[in-house]
């Protein structure tokens, strides 16, 4: 990744140099500023590239403390599917639907170790609202959260989504939006179809529901065959595609 960088950076620095004879102002000047916005940029990479490994070393670590304790107490029963368990590195978005706080943390806990760490690091939609003040950035961001909604001069988003896909991360997205308890109201946000539609993601379709009374929990997560949308899906409908995409997720519960 470090090579890459470098020689984006070179290719950058030659072609600004290179249009510096067609600008009228002082040469120094115009060289001193493509000096300075390219190592804004190596800094701005550099920063990435941390923040990357940070997060995958909070998830790891985070998997290997309580992911056993998280699977004992909600009494979780877990089916994979064998196509998921021999999935090689790809630009990956895990779909699902959502009913509490605590369950990308709960779904991912359920991965065998070695998918696990096949999807690192995993990067999640995360509403607004919970990462508003400082020190719910300082809980959430290292988990890896980002904003699920467009913020001016923030990687947030569908866009921001893209770029953190691009350098090799994970998304995961609920489709829902929000937490769900009546499922016969559901209504779908657009954002998984405009990924879909702009880069060639492996999508994995993952339900989990919620049953028993609190001293008989029963957790159910199922994790379903990866599947790609393909390119024919340009110029669909958003909410066609959506529909489509979180169907897969919402046939897992019939596996019951």
């Amino acid at each position: 990744m470090s090579s890459t960088i470098f020689y984006r950076q070179l290719t950058m620095s030659i072609q600004s140099l290179s249009q510096v004879t067609s600008i009228s102002r002082p040469k120094s000047l115009i060289i001193l500023e493509i000096i300075l916005d390219n190592y804004l940029y190596y800094l701005k990479t550099r920063r990435l590239i941390v923040e990357s490994l940070l997060i995958k070393g909070v998830l790891i670590s985070t998997y290997i403390t309580i992911s056993r304790v998280l699977r004992w107490y909600y009494h979780t029963e877990i089916k994979v599917s064998e196509k998921l368990l021999y999935i090689g590195k790809d630009r990956f978005i895990i779909v699902a639907n959502h009913r509490k706080a605590i369950d990308p943390y709960l779904i991912l806990a359920t991965l065998p170790f070695d998918v696990y760490r096949t999807f690192l690091p995993i990067r999640f939609f995360t509403a607004n609202i919970f990462l508003k003040y400082w020190w719910q950035r300082c809980f959430l961001l290292p988990f890896g959260s980002f904003r699920a909604y467009s913020t001016e001069g923030k990687l947030s988003g569908v866009k921001g989504a893209l770029q953190l896909s691009d350098q090799g991360q994970s998304l995961f997205i609920f489709p829902e939006g929000k937490r769900v308890r009546n499922v016969k109201k559901i209504e779908l946000k657009i954002g998984v179809a405009y990924l879909a539609q702009r880069r060639n993601f492996t999508i994995i379709p993952v339900n989990i529901s919620y049953a028993g009374s609190s001293s008989k929990k029963k957790t159910q997560i199922i994790w379903g065959a990866p599947f790609k949308q393909g390119f024919d899906i340009q110029y669909e409908d958003l909410n066609v595609i959506t529909r489509r995409i979180f169907r897969k997720v919402q046939v897992l519960s019939a596996q019951k």
